[in-house]
């Protein structure tokens, strides 16, 4: 009787553990990837723009107004030097004299973001290179922005329909970084990643694998299935709808549902994570 009294003791701490005291690998993970993944559709959106990408003709000049589309910087838009291919920069600059807001979700954010374009946009297996300047976001303080950075993010075209306007595209995030207000703290994450994009209405849909370690020192992998993908709404600044399955080393698989558990999919910070059929409620940042 002491031994099955300790046993089961020893469990029910243990599960105690899991459920109430493992919550940043979810919080950190939420921080990266609601920002690393607006990056990529906005991109592709203002470069839709933009002359001698191979999105859409005839969109504008190749050096414009910081918002108009990205802005050339060098390299052979005729993509007929494979050694020499062509690099664009774009704004995010919230406010000042080069304030652009290309992803319309109210964050505020600094710095800018490179692509290099090895294939026009609209080719299927042509890829983007992006790199990351001076990189902050936050969602309504501008006094807690979060540094993101990486070595670089691989955006690879996987089906261009002129019809639907629908394209998806594989993105490999290398070394990502995210650094607090105060470089209180860091967390680490990387991806391989499918986005949906649909271009008439700038929403994406994502799933596939990432992992990271929070900001603890504890590494976690990540997957999301493709049949319930995270949706990111133009205007939302939070993930919106979608469940990815989390596990922090040592700790058992938690699901993460950014509707709420109610299936709801709307412009809220609010979302859930369960694991052994206990749920917790938490707000994204």
């Amino acid at each position: 009787m002491v031994a099955a009294t300790i046993t089961f003791t020893s469990c029910h701490k243990k599960e105690t553990v899991e459920v109430d005291n493992e919550t940043q690998s979810v919080v950190d993970n939420a921080i990266a990837e609601q920002e690393f993944m607006s990056m990529v559709p906005a991109a592709n959106s203002v470069a839709i723009k933009t002359k001698g990408t191979g999105a859409d003709a005839n969109k504008s000049s190749v050096m414009p107004s910081p918002c108009d589309s990205l802005h050339y910087i060098s390299g052979d838009t005729t993509f007929t030097n494979l050694l020499n291919p062509p690099t664009f920069s774009m704004s995010l600059y919230s406010t000042g004299p080069n304030s652009c807001t290309p992803i319309p979700d109210g964050k505020i954010r600094d710095g800018l973001l490179f692509v290099t374009l090895h294939g026009r946009v609209k080719t299927v297996n042509s890829f983007m290179v992006f790199k990351l300047q001076n990189y902050k976001a936050a969602n309504i303080d501008p006094t807690k922005k979060i540094t993101y950075s990486c070595d670089s993010i691989i955006v690879k075209t996987l089906v261009n329909n002129p019809v639907t306007k629908i394209r998806e595209f594989n993105i490999k995030i290398i070394g990502g970084k995210c650094v607090g207000p105060t470089n209180n703290w860091t967390t680490l994450y990387s991806t391989d990643r499918t986005i949906r994009h649909n271009m008439l209405t700038d929403d994406t849909w994502i799933w596939g694998t990432s992992s990271g370690t929070n900001r603890l020192n504890r590494t976690f992998t990540v997957d999301v299935p493709a049949s319930q993908p995270l949706a990111k709404h133009k205007i939302c600044q939070f993930i919106s709808s979608g469940i990815l399955n989390l596990t922090p080393n040592g700790f058992k698989t938690r699901t993460v549902d950014y509707a709420s558990g109610t299936g709801g999919d709307v412009c809220d910070d609010d979302a859930t994570f369960s694991v052994n059929g206990n749920t917790v409620a938490f707000k994204l940042k």
